[in-house]
């Protein structure tokens, strides 16, 4: 039977664990455009561009853009909103006379200023959450503990996955979604934007695409933990016989 501490630890390891998961699996699906051409082709964003496109109350010509035009535009906003927000006023399209119209207007790029404003904060917390782990790792080592099991941390993590499962399904995932734009964006800052007024939201097809890009992280973050806890526990189990 676990001790308090020792379920505190197994916890805590657990939860920095998913934490290091999920900022890797950040990397390798920003490394793949979050697969924005398969996103594409399969949940209706070419058949969105095609329809709402030529109704763009800003701009026109977008619906004539090619498949891989529309994947290194979403592209370049990815680099941008990784980089603090550098060159998003740069992003333009071709257009059939052989003119670049720039994709985002005044209010998109605002937005997408505050969402790497963000991105620039977390990241900024990402070598804390490596040193808190490795910290408990070390904890783990010198006490010659075990990792836990993956039905210990399944257990440990059950009551708030559970929760977070419920509200999703209970409140739907579109309103926690606009939910979280409203605590954590700026007050008077557009977030939301109907596709006659955005480019960015129609080639997104906002908020469809987050979803998919959602569930690939976690599902992506999933498999990352499982090599890193097999792979951590393996490692130290192996130094500890060294010594």
């Amino acid at each position: 039977m676990l001790t308090f501490s020792r379920g505190v630890a197994n916890l805590v390891y657990g939860l920095l664990s998913f934490a290091i998961s999920l900022i890797l699996a950040w990397h390798l699906l920003l490394a793949a455009n979050f697969f924005y051409g398969f996103w594409h082709d399969h949940i209706g964003i070419a058949e969105n561009i095609a329809e709402v496109g030529p109704k763009n109350i800003y701009r026109s010509g977008f619906a004539d853009t090619s498949r891989a035009e529309r994947i290194d535009l979403f592209g370049q906003i990815c680099e941008a909103i990784t980089h603090q927000g550098k060159g998003l006023g740069d992003i333009g399209y071709n257009t059939a006379n052989g003119s670049v119209t720039p994709l985002l207007h005044q209010a998109e790029i605002i937005h997408l200023q505050d969402v790497a404003n963000l991105i620039s904060t977390l990241q900024q917390g990402q070598p804390i959450v490596l040193a808190l782990w490795l910290l408990v790792l070390g904890v783990f080592y010198v006490k010659s503990r075990r990792l836990p099991s993956y039905k210990q941390l399944l257990a440990l993590n059950a009551i708030w996955l559970v929760g977070v499962g419920i509200l999703i399904f209970a409140v739907g995932w579109v309103d926690v979604f606009y939910k979280l734009h409203i605590l954590i964006f700026p007050e008077g800052h557009q977030w939301f934007f109907y596709y006659q007024e955005s480019l960015m939201s129609t080639m997104m097809k906002a908020p469809d695409l987050f979803l998919y890009i959602g569930v690939s992280l976690v599902l992506v973050a999933v498999g990352v933990f499982a090599g890193l806890h097999s792979g951590v526990g393996l490692m130290l189990r192996r130094y500890k016989r060294q010594i």
